[in-house]
């Protein structure tokens, strides 16, 4: 089903020049989500992007309503009532007003243009859609759905799109020190191009665990570090198993993961952001 624009607002960019560069965030209720915002809003800011947040108004929770089995829990009575379209949809533009503020706050302590936009649609179908074009996309890790490591909306994202993804909890900031995993694929290059980038802009090192590289190769990512003036260790590892088992041991702020390695999502707990 094709998305049904609700609202659509904007700020002026705080430069004479227009951004077409940009990173979109998904905003819902969950604090994971507020967490993704202020994390874009900072890459945004050190990358010279544009920001532009996007609420989707489930359409599946709507086809839920007038069903019989169709209940709400009450946050505070515990009791259950039937779901009302008429309820959903003033809660819909109660939560796009709010997040609307929220973003509006962040963006402005970042200086960074910004947009917001409310569709209707299926989630994650919608949220592909919007960060086709973007430069990066930023989500939480887990939405309004309790009892899960990752969503699936942060699973299907990271699965169907060409384009890096902060998956970010609200736990922790997406900081330094970056940690990079390099496999010697295209992906493993453009995480260590997004790994110096992030690491300047946070005035942080980069640590990066390279599987079964050459001493030529080692070279040749330390020569990338040093023309960008980043500080870089490296370390030759023999398996996928040592990998992760230093992963553990080193001093994470948030890990590169080349897109192979997406399925590590679920035994990371720090940030993440995942690159095609």
């Amino acid at each position: 089903m094709s998305a049904e624009v609700r609202e659509a607002t904007s700020a002026e960019p705080n430069n004479e020049t227009v951004q077409t560069d940009y990173i979109l965030v998904a905003l819902d209720a969950s604090p994971h989500s507020t967490a993704a915002l202020v994390a874009a809003a900072e890459v945004a800011a050190a990358l010279k992007l544009e920001l532009r947040g996007l609420y989707v108004e489930d359409i599946n929770l709507l086809h839920l309503c007038g069903l019989p089995f169709g209940l709400e829990i009450g946050s505070f009575t515990a009791n259950p009532r039937r779901l009302e379209q008429a309820h959903m949809e003033r809660d819909f533009r109660i939560q796009a007003s709010l997040l609307r503020k929220i973003m509006a706050d962040v963006a402005g302590r970042q200086r960074v243009s910004w947009s917001f936009k409310v569709v209707r649609g299926g989630v994650t179908q919608e949220v592909l859609a919007a960060g086709s074009a973007a430069h990066m996309v930023s989500l939480g890790r887990v939405g309004t759905t309790p009892g899960k490591r990752t969503g699936s909306t942060a699973q299907a994202v990271v699965r169907n799109t060409q384009r890096p993804v902060i998956v970010q909890s609200a736990q922790n900031a997406l900081s330094g020190p970056f940690t990079a995993i390099y496999l010697g694929d295209p992906s493993s290059d453009h995480a260590i191009e997004l790994a110096a980038q992030l690491a300047k802009a946070h005035n942080a090192h980069v640590d990066v665990l390279m599987l079964g590289q050459t001493e030529v190769q080692a070279d040749a990512l330390a020569r990338t570090f040093a023309d960008a003036e980043v500080d870089a260790k490296l370390y030759t590892i023999p398996s996928i198993e040592a990998m992760t088992h230093i992963l553990r041991e080193l001093s994470v702020g948030s890990v590169l993961l080349p897109a192979p390695l997406a399925t590590w999502l679920d035994d990371i707990s720090t940030p993440v952001v995942v690159v095609p």
